[in-house]
């Protein structure tokens, strides 16, 4: 039975931990020595001095020596050996993050709950979140641990030696945890906020460098950086009011070490005086505070990293477990997808992104193989069909179907064989040309691409490049042209083919050459699939059995054919 409990920071944690288990049940251990290690040198010290006092032969003395350099040898070994499997185990749960985080934004979330995000926020919140994990992990969890095992032994061992300081310290360090938990409390809360206005803040400078070419011709780019000094100013006081919080553990365990060793010594001097204790003891009991103020000091400044850790656990928990995530897809056929031509529905269609609907009660009908314009102005709910088409929201009302089934019920990989979409605002990965047409995407032999490329008449062009299919493109590598870019655009679609084509104009302005690249792109494509082109052009639809005008989310006109009439009056709409 699946758990249905909400998904927490800790268990986010747990989660993670699994694949690394091992790794951190060694890496515990060899803290944990580290810590016997710690606890022991005072002890052989005591020995030292109350075997040197006693007078002792130079042979005993010299093989405590040795003893305790043996010792600090295995301590500082098994150390390392912590911190290196630590560190590992960090990095690892970190990067499982990471990849949760980014196949949740990228493929478990809707695609317009992403889109409606800055892209800035959303990279800060899967990378710098899961850096921030790993790295506490790595640098504070097992070694807090140990710190604390740390402490509650010296505790332990002085409240043996000197019951009386050894008590007074222990409930003075009660009362010094108390404070720190309720003090991580809100430390943790400020932490979460000044994630989230770090998040906001890098979407900002993302949307700036974004818009670089619109700010620049109208002489604003002075104002994207002045408003990212404003941005950083709040940021800055969110930070500050984090950071104060975390750091306020500091001066208490300063405090704390003040006391601690006025009470060790106090206590330690009055029982040597009345002969309870040897000079060796006192020396080891004077060691045991000193050692002490060490743990407590790291643990403050641990515990500021830790509650940075649980801040954006509790977060990126909060994200991974929201409602809204994309349908299971019950009601998908089983088997394998149709292929071939498939028949594409709009039965009374009703779909809003808010409370207001942007299609209205819409339907319309094409055949298998057959072909359909959509043209209407801004606004008109064009994108909203071909979010609608591809699975990408599911209607309010009424139903979109391929062939005969819910587009929102097929399963992403079963559409992807069904239905292609064509753009004209393609991305370009930096990568090789390979690996921009296939998009990685295994089994797809060389000589397929080749066909696929001299179908666009692409197939000289490619080979005129330097090293031909293994060219890269993109940022650092050959800049492609807006018709190359629409080749390779259209080598994707017909490489991944689908019974179902959609094209989407996205612009209208483009230069003479790239519109005729353009074109022969999209006739290419046409052949023997349906057909929906969204169009801004109406010369663009002179090739499909009919038109469908849309105006203010309803259908304006009845689906036509193409007459030279027809074209006009969808011209004006557009």
């Amino acid at each position: 039975m699946k758990d249905e409990s909400p998904l927490t920071g800790g268990r986010l944690l747990l989660q993670q931990l699994r694949p690394v288990r091992a790794a951190s049940v060694v890496a515990l251990l060899a803290a944990l020595a580290g810590v016997a290690a710690t606890l022991a040198g005072p002890l052989l010290i005591q020995r030292f001095v109350d075997r040197a006092g006693a007078g002792a032969d130079e042979s005993a003395l010299m093989a405590v020596a040795l003893i305790y350099l043996a010792v600090a040898a295995a301590g500082t070994t098994v150390r390392v050996i912590s911190g290196y499997l630590a560190a590992r185990a960090g990095w690892s749960i970190a990067d499982g993050l990471r990849r949760r985080l980014l196949r949740n934004a990228a493929v478990e979330r809707p695609v317009l709950e992403t889109e409606g995000r800055q892209t800035g926020a959303v990279l800060e919140e899967i990378d710098g979140n899961s850096d921030i994990v790993g790295t506490a992990f790595a640098e504070a969890g097992f070694r807090m641990v140990a710190n604390v095992v740390t402490a509650v032994g010296i505790l332990a061992v002085m409240v043996v030696v000197v019951p009386a300081a050894g008590t007074g310290i222990t409930l003075l360090t009660a009362v010094m945890f108390f404070a720190f938990a309720r003090l991580t409390r809100r430390a943790t809360r400020r932490f979460g906020a000044a994630r989230q206005e770090q998040a906001e803040f890098f979407g900002f400078v993302g949307d700036g460098l974004a818009a670089r070419d619109d700010l620049l011709p109208l002489d604003r780019a002075e104002w994207a950086t002045d408003a990212t000094r404003l941005r950083l100013d709040s940021l800055f006081r969110v930070e500050g009011r984090a950071y104060m919080a975390g750091r306020s553990l500091w001066p208490l365990a300063q405090l704390f070490f003040a006391l601690s060793l006025g009470l060790a010594l106090g206590f330690g001097l009055r029982a040597l005086g009345h002969g309870d204790v040897t000079v060796g003891t006192l020396t080891m009991l004077y060691l045991y505070v000193n050692l002490l103020q060490e743990p407590l000091e790291k643990i403050s400044s641990q515990a500021e990293q830790l509650q940075r850790m649980m801040a954006v656990l509790t977060l990126s928990a909060r994200t991974l477990d929201r409602e809204g995530t994309v349908p299971a897809h019950a009601g998908a056929p089983a088997g394998e997808p149709p292929t071939g031509p498939q028949t594409v529905s709009f039965e009374k269609v009703t779909f809003g992104y808010g409370d207001e609907p942007v299609l209205r009660d819409v339907t319309f009908s094409v055949p298998a193989g057959g072909s359909l314009g959509i043209v209407g102005p801004t606004g008109a709910g064009k994108s909203t069909v071909v979010n609608l088409l591809c699975g990408i929201a599911a209607p309010d009302e009424g139903r979109v179907t391929i062939g005969g089934v819910d587009a929102a019920a097929i399963p992403p990989e079963q559409l992807a064989h069904q239905l292609t979409v064509l753009s004209q605002q393609a991305h370009l990965f930096a990568d090789s040309l390979r690996d921009n047409i296939t998009l990685h995407k295994e089994g797809i032999p060389t000589e397929r691409i080749w066909e696929v490329l001299e179908r666009l008449g692409a197939a000289d062009w490619v080979r005129a490049l330097p090293e031909g299919l293994d060219t890269r493109v993109g940022t650092g590598g050959r800049q492609l042209s807006e018709g190359e870019a629409q080749l390779v655009t259209g080598a994707r679609a017909l490489v991944h083919p689908g019974g179902v084509l959609v094209i989407d104009e996205g612009t209208s302005r483009l230069d003479p050459e790239a519109e005729r690249s353009w074109a022969a792109v999209v006739g290419t494509l046409m052949r023997d699939r349906t057909v929906i082109m969204v169009a801004h052009r109406t010369e663009t639809l002179r090739d499909v059995d009919g038109v469908l005008v849309l105006r203010d989310g309803r259908v304006a006109e009845p689906v036509s054919g193409l007459l030279k009439g027809d074209l006009d009056g969808a011209g004006a709409a557009s």
